[in-house]
């Protein structure tokens, strides 16, 4: 059985839901976020991510050519 999941509009994303968004496996996003690299909120014992900071971490990456990570650029604002 397959699940499809619309994040089309989307502002909110539960964990699986920014895997499936970012393309990133669920331990990458958890290390960007034990890194201070991404922001998150808790709602219960639920981690959420707001799809701004997922688009602007995605952004301030720098990748190999075959998609891994290279580094991390952070942001001054």
């Amino acid at each position: 059985m397959t699940v499809i999941i619309d994040i089309s509009n989307k502002r909110w994303f539960a964990e699986k839901e920014a895997v499936v968004y970012t393309s990133f496996s669920t331990e990458t996003l958890r290390e960007a976020r034990d890194l201070n690299q991404l922001p998150f909120r808790k709602k219960g014992t639920k981690i959420i991510y707001e799809k701004k900071d997922l688009d602007a971490y995605m952004e301030s990456l720098d990748l190999h050519k075959d998609g891994r990570i290279k580094t991390y650029k952070k942001h001054t604002a």
